[in-house]
């Protein structure tokens, strides 16, 4: 029996045994005599407060935690909007350690039970397909991406250098072209360029659906907002931070932001701009948050990424030697909502793929999934990539350079 089954079954045999010491006192106040006092057990928690509770345990990696809380919101809170969530989210810890036949069968539970215009319904869809994708390149003989295509997004320009492509959802995603100054909201037919500071360098998506965007002049928000400098203390100094060149958002709203000229991370308040250090000290290309604000940061060199829990501890590094294969130059990085993550090696023309899993020691580290070749010759050939991205469902997207199109793997 789990631990949080035992707690349940223990909390209602407690509750059970409660009434029935209260019959003993009406028994003996009938014959003259005096009970003791019984202190009353406490009342279950809320729904909502288990599930915060869970979701900062496995942020902060302790996972028996987070499933004893979700377990127990089931239990004392069965068929909840929170109780929905709760499945969700331990489909996606089943597959943190590796039972992916049962978080599959969770997710197409919930498909099959939730109406059609049901949120959770998408969210429980994409992520059957992307674990779907696991599972089936675990098979001899079976490849993770058997299709790969270019895709052309009306509305976009011939791209000079694209630095970030950041999903807001299955078929819509940002797109930041830094050489030429412009980000892009892309849909599934069409794209919109959006109003941006000066010289756009990151961008990210907010926990409300906003983007935030950081250029020369500052940060703003789209729907736009005034343009708000970034700077703080640190070091016993006053600094602003000018030179932003990755961004990414955690679940409370601020910014995990890497500037070429300060060394490790900083966490801004999107709000006010006010900065201040946060985890290791040393040089970062790109900041990345996964979906329970673990965050992947992947070195100034290109070949290495360390994966950090949101109370700053170092979860696992991964590099130079992955899987036998040595990195060379990884350009960019994407993180996909099962703890997945796809390195863009622009010297090796690849993206490798990895996943974390928890391992016979109790540890989590992440495992080399699959390795996908960018075509370097034919009508498909793709040269100069700088970006990618992975859609909800695992679907992965590379930009590049001077390029109209993008690639698609899927």
């Amino acid at each position: 029996m789990s631990r949080s089954l035992y707690n349940s079954f223990a909390s209602r045999a407690w509750r059970a045994a409660g009434v029935a010491l209260g019959c003993v006192a009406l028994s003996s106040a009938a014959w003259g005599q005096t009970a003791p006092r019984t202190a009353a057990p406490p009342p279950p928690a809320g729904a909502g407060s288990l599930l915060s509770q869970a979701a900062s345990a496995e942020a902060e990696l302790r996972i028996d935690v987070a499933v004893d809380r979700l377990y127990e919101l089931l239990i004392e809170h069965p068929g909840t909007g929170d109780a929905l969530t709760a499945r969700l989210r331990l489909a996606r810890l089943q597959a943190l350690s590796g039972n992916l036949p049962q978080a599959i069968l969770e997710c197409q539970l919930l498909r099959d039970e939730l109406p059609a215009d049901h949120p959770l319904r998408n969210e429980a869809i994409e992520l059957a397909t992307l674990l779907a994708r696991r599972l089936r390149a675990s098979v001899p003989g079976q490849i993770y991406f058997p299709t790969f295509e270019g895709v052309v997004a009306r509305g976009v320009q011939a791209m000079d250098e694209s630095r970030a492509i950041v999903f807001e959802g299955e078929a819509r995603f940002v797109l930041l072209d830094e050489g030429a100054g412009r980000v892009y909201r892309v849909g599934a037919d069409t794209a919109t360029a959006v109003a941006v500071p000066q010289e756009p360098s990151a961008v990210a998506v907010m926990p409300d659906g906003s983007l935030a965007v950081a250029g020369k002049t500052g940060l703003a928000t789209v729907p736009p907002s005034r343009t708000v400098p970034l700077g703080g203390t640190w070091g016993g100094k006053a600094r602003q931070v000018k030179k932003v060149r990755s961004m990414a958002a955690l679940s409370d709203g601020s910014l995990l932001v890497i500037d070429k000229d300060s060394d490790g991370v900083l966490k801004c308040q999107a709000a006010t701009g006010v900065c201040a250090q946060w985890g290791p000290i040393g040089k970062f290309r790109v900041v990345r948050v996964g979906p329970t604000d673990w965050v992947y940061l992947l070195d100034d060199r290109g070949q290495s990424v360390r994966v950090l829990d949101a109370s700053q501890r170092q979860i696992t590094v991964v590099g130079p030697i992955v899987g036998g294969t040595k990195l060379e130059k990884i350009e960019d990085l994407a993180v996909d909502r099962a703890n997945g993550f796809y390195l863009l090696d622009t010297s090796l023309k690849r993206v490798c793929v990895l996943h974390m899993r928890t391992q016979p020691d109790g540890r989590l580290g992440a495992v080399l999934a699959t390795t996908m070749a960018l075509p370097q010759e034919g009508d498909r050939a793709y040269k100069n990539a700088s970006a990618v991205g992975v859609s909800p469902s695992g679907q992965v997207y590379v930009a590049g350079k001077s390029s109209p199109r993008m690639m698609r793997f899927r």
